[in-house]
């Protein structure tokens, strides 16, 4: 389709993407689309959407792409556009001075139209240095110049070239960003360089190569492949994958779908070995880590072991123990003040137990202790701002915060601006440990001074963290970390059926205990389970409001009782469309106002797991489309609607997502289609996540297999033994001298 600009509506400056007016003499332009003021006009007027798109009336452009409806009514997504530019002097001098190439005015627009003539463009695009020629135009300059008109031509020819392979527009500046004009070249040459871009992953980019014919031996194609298949281990919880596994997981990916072998194992070894020689990767024992998952574990293991290592005078706190439970009102159990006592006596100690085993009691008598003690606050902190926020009121602190909050861990890739800060409390309590993956105890360990004590509390049966390592069983197992088990409840009340069907299913026991607390409703099937589950849902926030009922899944997508699927069929239940009721559409996702949300990453106002509502959707003062969005603490955050990928609705929730949280009624699905996750943690995870009700609606088969299946899935990590040998060599006494050489290497 033919148009011109007629106006901007927006432009974001760093990634170029654009809302615009254009106009057009297309009939086939949809009524819904058209602009009813200039429809009076007798013109056909629409709103484009796209990356780069000119903001110039004196060119044509020619665009492709779809319709796409959203909040603001039909507007067209610009997926490929060609400039046209009218080959006349006063169409020339008009582009060129439009102010879309840097450093060209009308003065400059006007010689270069005297110079060159109707040729002019084609000049500057072939021989730019011919510019030179013209009064006023320096090398700095005609850098400038090139810069800006070559952009354009770079991005359609990138947008064109890679429209096959559905790149989006933001991956094409992105490669632009990487490659600048060399993009095309690269790409045509040596694609596999697109792994060094963020956001490529080694399938999209082995899919452009094939399609260009690239050699399959080629060694940048078995490089990106390594680093996919050590990638994808780290997605499964992997630290390092065994040499001995590595390499025919990364062989069958290379020959997968050819009609024969392309590469051998003899080729992949010698490119596993230049990694080495490159510290891309990093060959310890069999053990094949990325470089920086090496660090990580290696870096970590030290620092704790120098932590461990660290003296401080135990403190007899017998008298201060008495005062606190006086005070608080609290008595506590021979384990629990057994707890206590040991984080007086250490410099780091470990705080283990089951939900309502009171570790949450027994940190309130920790803290009251400190403050007693040292006159000055401790610094708490958990994965997940609902956890954190749960410890804060629970304790009565004034505040406690995400760990990448307190790290300022808040970038979009999670990294710092700035250098490494030390954390300056003089005692750090982290909660929710199981949650913790290897980066972030890492980041954590960097910002705690040795003199600083600390102590780690968590619940060692639920899953693991959703990032790479095994932290907290590994912190334990090493045996040189004081821990204290809990096992006995006091949350839910002696005479709750969660507490004890969690320990039930702990012990391999299928012979639940059944009540109103606690129900098994039968279904067959994942759709079945659906009908129940939504019927159980409507009743019971109804009942007692939408924040204290949670569905949880273990599933996102697969399964009509996946946490997509629920969501879709449950929006208009819950929340059903209604004439004033405004909505919003983001990618593929509808929001609608009164919407139940989460927060999937995080940022200054609001963390990963944060639970909130949709208020209202409004536009700004320069008509850019706004959400407001309420957070339980009374908290009230903006958003962009291009930030609206940061949320995602929440009627129902991974588990994964759940820990950390507790909610008065959980309600969850269990059923045989889920068969991945039929494991014992994940059900335990789910159901212990209730503070006063259990509905377990699925197939009692699918529920004893869960009971059964004891597979915490050993995941590739030592940091339990480098912690031990990094304290023996510190101590002065390593297990062997050549042990302490390579570590010191």
């Amino acid at each position: 389709m033919r148009c011109r600009y007629k106006r901007k509506i927006f432009q974001n400056e760093q990634n170029g993407y654009t809302i615009a007016v254009y106009s057009t003499q297309d009939n086939t332009v949809p009524l819904a689309a058209r602009d009813k003021y200039w429809t009076s006009q007798k013109q056909i007027v629409f709103t484009a959407i796209g990356f780069g798109l000119p903001l110039t009336d004196e060119i044509e452009l020619e665009v492709e792409g779809d319709w796409e409806s959203n909040e603001h009514g039909l507007q067209f997504k610009v997926e490929n556009f060609m400039e046209i530019v009218p080959r006349t002097r006063e169409g020339i001098i008009g582009y060129l001075s439009s102010g879309a190439i840097k450093g060209v005015g009308p003065k400059t627009a006007e010689a270069i139209f005297q110079k060159f003539g109707i040729e002019a463009l084609e000049v500057m695009e072939e021989k730019p240095e011919q510019l030179l020629k013209i009064r006023g135009i320096s090398e700095k300059k005609l850098a400038d110049i090139q810069e800006s008109f070559g952009k354009n031509k770079v991005f359609r020819e990138l947008m064109t070239f890679l429209a096959p392979f559905h790149v989006s527009a933001k991956k094409v500046n992105m490669i632009l960003q990487k490659f600048r004009d060399e993009s095309i070249n690269i790409i045509r040459n040596k694609p596999y360089m697109l792994c060094a871009v963020q956001g490529f992953g080694f399938l999209t980019v082995d899919a452009i190569g094939r399609q260009l014919c690239s050699a399959m031996n080629d060694p940048m194609r078995i490089s990106g492949c390594i680093g996919y298949v050590l990638n994808e281990g780290a997605k499964e919880g992997n630290l390092y994958l065994e040499q001995s596994a590595l390499i025919p997981r990364a062989l069958e990916v290379l020959n997968k779908n050819l009609h024969q072998p392309a590469v051998t194992e003899a080729e992949i070894s010698q490119v596993l070995y230049r990694l080495v020689l490159q510290q891309s990767v990093v060959l310890d024992e069999e053990r094949i880590y990325i470089t920086k998952k090496f660090e990580e574990e290696n870096e970590t293991a030290a620092m704790i072991a120098k932590h461990l290592l660290w003296r401080e005078e135990p403190l007899n706190i017998e008298q201060e123990l008495e005062m606190a439970q006086r005070h608080l009102r609290i008595t506590l159990s021979e384990q629990q003040k057994k707890a206590v006592r040991m984080v007086f006596q250490n410099h780091m100690s470990i705080i283990t137990g089951g939900p309502g085993t009171g570790k949450t009691t027994v940190l309130k008598v920790i803290l009251f202790i400190y403050e007693l003690r040292y006159k000055t606050k401790a610094q708490l902190m958990a994965p997940t701002g609902r956890a954190a926020r749960r410890m804060a009121e629970s304790t009565g602190y004034e505040e406690a915060s995400t760990m990448h909050m307190a790290l300022g861990l808040l970038g979009e890739f999670g990294g710092m601006d700035s250098g490494i800060e030390c954390l300056t409390a003089g005692f750090e309590n982290v909660d929710e440990v199981s949650m913790v993956d290897m980066y972030l105890i890492h980041e954590f360990m960097q910002r705690v001074p040795e003199t600083t004590k600390i102590l780690l509390l968590g619940d060692v049966k639920q899953l693991p963290s959703v990032g790479a390592g095994d932290v907290f069983r590994e912190l334990i197992s090493c045996g040189l970390i004081p821990v204290t088990v809990l096992d006995l409840v006091y949350r839910q009340g002696t005479d709750s059926n969660i507490p004890v069907n969690a320990q039930l299913m702990q012990e391999n026991r299928t012979d639940l205990h059944m009540g109103d607390d606690f129900q098994f409703i039968p279904c067959v099937g994942a759709q079945n389970a659906v009908e129940i589950v939504s019927r159980l849902y409507l009743q019971e926030i109804a009942r007692h409001g939408i924040e204290q009922v949670q569905i949880l899944t273990p599933y996102r997508k697969r399964s009509a009782a996946g946490v997509e699927e629920l969501n879709k069929s449950l929006q208009d239940m819950v929340n059903p469309p209604t004439s004033g009721k405004k909505e919003l559409v983001s990618g593929n996702m509808l929001f609608r106002a009164g919407d139940r949300i989460l927060q999937n990453k995080n940022t200054d106002l609001a963390s990963n797991g944060d639970l909130g509502t949709i208020l209202d959707f409004f536009e700004d003062e320069d008509g850019n489309c706004k959400a407001l969005i309420a957070f339980s603490d009374d908290r009230q955050v903006e958003y962009d609607s291009d930030q609206m990928d940061m949320v995602e609705h929440a009627n129902a929730i991974t588990i994964h997502k759940a820990q950390g949280s507790e909610c008065p009624v959980v309600i969850i699905p269990w059923v045989k289609a889920f068969y991945r996750m039929l494991k014992r943690n994940i059900l335990y995870t789910a159901i212990t996540r209730a503070k006063a009700k259990v509905y377990l609606v699925g197939e009692w088969n699918a529920v004893c297999q869960a009971i059964h299946t004891d597979d915490t899935g050993k995941r590739n990590t030592i940091l339990g033994q480098r912690i031990i040998r990094y304290y023996n060599q510190y101590r002065g006494k390593p297990e062997d001298k050549m042990e302490q050489l390579r570590l010191a290497v």
